[in-house]
């Protein structure tokens, strides 16, 4: 059975009428959905980097100056072998490192200590009437008085005190074997020295370096580099020069005050 749906404009039955016509139902408005989506007429945020702005710093190789690299005009520092040659820098380097004489300069101070101390004793003893008689000097002045100036032992004796003495000043004028190796600065207020183990190392590595050699030792000998190298190859024609070279070279580059002559002694395994 069919359900009849009442109209909104014709009276209920049983209502009263009030004089007013119903109003017509509203339409329903559409709300706004959320804020306009990108790429209406709207700016859609800020401007991005592909605008005109400028994306950052200029990267290297724009029309920016950039930072110097190794290979440019900069100029390289100096190495070692430049240093322009001081004489008076040079002798303030060998003074500076130059041998003390530590050993025979404690030997006869001590020496001398003693001399002087048994003397002082018996000096003293004598003087409080009790003499130690530690050296019999009685004995010796007899000895010395009734021996002539041209007695064998006197003049061994003499000449036996006169070495020594002559042994004690070429000590201290001609110096040793020096234990650090002045090197070439350019200043006298500057001075460096270089291990002798060191620096034989060095040479030793650089004959090392040449193309044949297998082994090699360095010795200095006085102010002389002796090389013997060793090598495994048939055919040694040339290689000597060539360590003779190699080794001259590290010498220049290592420069020291004094020339060293290089002397290489070839040995063929």
């Amino acid at each position: 059975m069919a359900r009849k749906v009442p109209d909104p404009a014709e009276p209920v039955p049983g209502a009263e009428p009030t004089g007013e016509t119903p109003a017509a139902p509203r339409a329903e408005t559409a709300e706004p959905a959320g804020p306009p989506a990108y790429g209406t007429a709207e700016p859609a945020g800020p401007p991005t980097y592909s605008a005109a702005e400028p994306a950052g710093p200029p990267a290297y190789g724009t029309a920016e100056q950039t930072a110097p690299m190794y290979g440019t005009a900069e100029p390289a520092p100096p190495i070692y072998g430049t240093v322009a040659k001081d004489a008076s820098a040079d002798r303030a380097a060998v003074r500076a490192f130059r041998p003390r004489r530590v050993t025979p300069s404690v030997i006869t101070a001590v020496l001398m200590t003693l001399a002087g101390l048994l003397l002082a004793l018996e000096v003293i003893s004598a003087l409080l009437g009790r003499p130690l008689r530690l050296v019999p000097y009685d004995r010796l002045l007899s000895w010395a008085t009734s021996t002539p100036w041209n007695d064998p032992r006197v003049m061994a004796g003499a000449g036996l005190a006169g070495l020594l003495g002559l042994l004690l000043v070429l000590l201290a004028i001609i110096p040793g074997r020096p234990t650090l190796i002045p090197v070439r600065t350019g200043d006298k207020d500057l001075a460096i020295g270089m291990q002798r183990r060191g620096f034989t190392r060095s040479l030793a590595h650089a004959a090392e370096q040449v193309q044949g050699i297998e082994r090699a030792r360095v010795r200095l000998r006085g102010k002389a580099v002796h090389v013997a190298a060793e090598s495994g190859m048939r055919d040694t024609r040339g290689l000597a020069d060539a360590v003779r070279e190699a080794v001259t070279m590290r010498i220049t580059a290592l420069s020291p005050v004094w020339k060293y002559p290089v002397r290489v002694y070839l040995r063929e395994k």
